[in-house]
């Protein structure tokens, strides 16, 4: 938040017609909400500031490089604003801490290239599914104000033969037209081990392809990728991020702090720890779940707020989840 000193010279450089104090005293609080880590609301501050600027040089975004596309015309990425920070993932005080250090290099690279030091910017977040990994990659991006573009490995993984490669290109080629995070969703998929018996020439190829483009592609993107079955890279790859980071199931404390989090928009009368001590070895998915199910019977109800009847609720309902899943995977 702004300081109040700021509010007020904010206000009456207004009041006074005086643009370029207005535009000082915007710029500084835009520059403080990026010390304390709000990039997300900085970038959307400074997109006002400069909203009636970009509208005078068209030609600026005229020039944007079109999305990178596959043989039958698919767009290869999903680009999407974020629409989570920080404060709505629940990571353990470890994965924290490496999170918002690689956020604070992005904004320190010049400091860094001083010192001869690059950024870290390929990462690795591996760990079970449903334990909030592309949850955190997408808050990165909230954190930094940068486009969420999310590979389309089902169209750019191809039949024919050196178009996945092609593809692999095209999307980090692309990379160099801005800051990004490019967010490889279920790594897994793409980059099994080369030495798999049941693997096929084409598949070693790509593992070839990526192990380059990881190492040799300079940009000022981040690349995160998400891998629930780690085990199944190639153990080249595993050298070829900067930083890799892992996700576990969550503690009780990370379990009551889900449930609170996602429960912070209704009242509710239930003593939490008591239910998060009842969901052990559930993921963070999995709590998201049975607090969104309880809210969706309190609205249903007509209920003004959460009760341990309706979290009761929402529990049976994913103790249902989990069992058709095990019947189905048997």
């Amino acid at each position: 938040m702004a300081r109040s000193d700021q509010v007020k010279a904010l206000l009456r450089s207004h009041r006074e017609g005086d643009e370029q104090r207005f535009r000082a005293t915007a710029e500084e609080i835009i520059e403080d909400a990026r010390r304390r880590r709000h990039g997300l609301l900085a970038n959307e501050l400074e997109a006002i500031l400069d909203e009636p600027l970009r509208a005078r040089r068209p030609t600026q975004l005229a020039t944007l490089r079109p999305l990178p596309k596959g043989r039958d015309e698919t767009p290869l990425l999903d680009i999407r604003q974020p629409q989570r920070s920080l404060h709505d993932v629940v990571l353990s005080a470890t994965t924290r801490e490496v999170v918002l250090g690689l956020i604070a290099e992005q904004h320190t690279t010049a400091a860094l290239h001083a010192h001869g030091i690059e950024p870290r910017r390929s990462i690795l977040f591996a760990g079970p599914s449903g334990t909030g990994k592309s949850a955190t990659a997408e808050a990165v991006a909230g954190e930094l104000g940068w486009p969420l573009a999310r590979v389309q490995l089902a169209t750019v993984v191809s039949s024919y033969l050196g178009e996945t490669a092609k593809n692999l290109d095209q999307i980090f080629s692309f990379l160099h037209s801005g800051s990004w995070v490019l967010l490889f969703d279920e790594f897994d998929m793409l980059a099994r081990d080369r030495n798999d018996r049941g693997d096929h020439g084409e598949l070693k190829r790509v593992v070839g392809a990526l192990l380059q483009l990881i190492e040799t592609t300079r940009t000022d993107s981040l690349i995160i990728a998400t891998s629930n079955h780690a085990s199944l890279l190639d153990s080249a790859l595993w050298r070829r991020f900067n930083e890799v980071v892992g996700f576990d199931l969550p503690t009780p404390e990370e379990r009551v702090a889900m449930l609170e989090m996602t429960l912070r928009g209704v009242n509710y009368r239930i003593d939490t720890a008591a239910v998060a001590a009842g969901l052990d070895g559930y993921t963070h998915a999995e709590v998201e779940a049975v607090a969104l199910d309880s809210i969706r019977l309190m609205v249903h109800n007509l209920d003004r707020s959460v009760s341990e009847a309706h979290l009761a609720y929402g529990i049976n309902r994913m103790e249902e989840r989990r069992r058709i899943i095990r019947t189905c995977q048997d």
